[in-house]
């Protein structure tokens, strides 16, 4: 059976899964600690990179390279962007892009795409999809495109990434995951629920909603594993 790589770039995203967790074994690279375990019956690696894109892209080698990952998932929080997103909604990638980086460095130089999206991994975007329709959430799951830039979106610069990309919410790992994930053939999805939006601005307002979204990710997260597990 394949193994699942999954990260969560802060601790209060991670400790929802610390519930499911099984058998776990745990060991440090990098300066990261990755925890090798069960959900239900699918062998996982679960990192907590740390924010920003580095750290996430970091992270990310290595769950391919050392622990052999054949799917990568990202759970947690994100800041609302469409107005319809209220706090502790949810949202699927479909696609994820940089709002900080300059669209030619990506498709005229290295890695060389055809676009500067990076895209959902199908097959797994066809399982959530039919997990939506099996089963009853507590919140509204929305499929769609996730940015992603080193910077908190609060107050400034929401225009501007609206007015550009349209994005369904933003963070500061996803795209960076999606990156290294692409160069290496891997597929990927991320899963995350808004902790923030533009009526519930700032790091306040993530403080106060971050433990609820990030256990509104990992209860699909962890539903989703059991029909991949079961499919697969």
């Amino acid at each position: 059976m394949s193994k699942i790589g999954i990260i969560t770039p802060v601790g209060r995203e991670f400790a929802p899964y610390l519930k499911i967790l099984k058998e776990p074994i745990l060991s440090k690279k990098s300066m990261l600690a990755f925890t090798e375990g069960k959900i239900e019956n699918a062998d996982v690696v679960m990192v907590q990179c740390g924010v920003c894109k580095v750290n996430a892209a970091i992270a990310t080698q290595i769950l391919i390279e050392q622990y052999g990952v054949s799917f990568v998932i990202v759970s947690g929080t994100a800041g609302g962007m469409d107005r319809r997103l209220e706090i502790g909604d949810t949202v699927i990638s479909t696609e994820i892009v940089y709002h900080d980086v300059v669209p030619e460095i990506i498709i005229a130089g290295h890695p060389c795409m055809q676009s500067e999206f990076f895209y959902g991994d199908e097959n797994m975007l066809g399982l959530c999809r039919e997990l939506i329709k099996e089963q009853e959430f507590t919140q509204n799951i929305f499929f769609g495109r996730i940015a992603t830039g080193e910077t908190f979106i609060d107050k400034e610069g929401r225009a501007s990434i609206n007015e550009r990309y349209s994005p369904l919410c933003v963070d500061m790992e996803t795209a960076a995951i999606g990156h290294v994930c692409y160069v290496n053939s891997v597929p990927f999805i991320a899963v995350r629920s808004i902790s923030d939006n533009e009526e519930k601005s700032g790091v306040d307002s993530f403080e106060l909603n971050c433990d609820k979204a990030a256990e509104n990710s990992a209860d699909i997260v962890h539903k989703l594993i059991i029909k991949y597990t079961a499919k697969y």
